[in-house]
């Protein structure tokens, strides 16, 4: 695969990001119905918080959120952040799925390389090793991947020794005690991934795009991360993830 000769530390500083938070969280059930998934509370502040935090923590200025379910919750809560100004929000009246939501969102975000952040994972590692990972790789789409036995649901991919991503298995059956690549949900993207598709049209990364170009013969790596990420999307993980150290 070959290297981005352009790519610098001062790249990584540079890029924006967009955290996907449109969904309706009907997984955590009455929790979700007064309360945007979001803004479910986690270490004493709303997820989104952290959110934002991780993604500075690399630098990242430009923060785009999509909304759709309680979105007045979300906009009244970004008007209360430091660097307010930096956080923009893209409202879908209808879900557009994570790539075509990130799709819609393209001008805000730019021409340079970008973080996907999915709304309801909680990673630790530095995002900022996933960036550089994407620049050495020079991929169209850098996936950070975690090893995992508990596979059961989720999108895995399968790596060569390169670490270039050869096939996607998205949500897995029951696992069999193999160990497998399970996906983060925080990425690298190159906007040109993105702009061969409609806009307004619904569309999905692991479902969808990823495949699709797989298929072409296009780019895509993998950045394995050294701790699993906790996706607080049911109410036992909330919990989980709740009764961790904080980052």
């Amino acid at each position: 695969m070959k290297i981005d000769p352009g790519w610098s530390d001062g790249a990584v500083a540079a890029m924006n990001a967009m955290i996907l938070a449109a969904g309706r969280g009907t997984r955590l059930g009455e929790l979700s119905a007064s309360t945007p998934k979001i803004l479910v509370e986690l270490d004493g502040e709303p997820l989104l918080a952290r959110q934002i935090r991780y993604l500075r923590s690399a630098g990242v200025r430009r923060i785009v959120i999509n909304t759709h379910h309680l979105a007045g919750q979300v906009e009244e809560f970004l008007s209360t952040q430091p660097g307010s100004a930096d956080l923009h929000t893209v409202f879908e009246p209808e879900l557009l799925g994570t790539a075509g939501g990130v799709r819609g969102a393209l001008e805000l975000l730019g021409e340079g390389h970008f973080f996907v952040l999915y709304g309801d994972v909680v990673v630790d590692e530095p995002p900022a090793a996933l960036a550089e990972a994407h620049g050495r790789m020079g991929a169209l789409a850098t996936l950070a991947v975690y090893a995992s036995t508990e596979i059961e649901g989720k999108g895995t991919v399968e790596i060569d020794p390169d670490g270039r991503i050869t096939a996607f298995r998205e949500k897995a059956a029951a696992h069999t005690g193999a160990q497998a690549y399970v996906n983060a949900g925080l990425y690298v993207i190159d906007p040109a991934l993105l702009r061969g598709l409609p806009a307004g049209v619904a569309c999905d990364f692991g479902h969808d795009l990823f495949p699709a170009a797989l298929s072409r013969g296009e780019p895509l790596a993998a950045h394995v991360l050294r701790a699993p990420v906790i996706d607080i999307g049911t109410p036992a993980a909330l919990q989980a993830a709740r009764g961790r150290p904080p980052a």
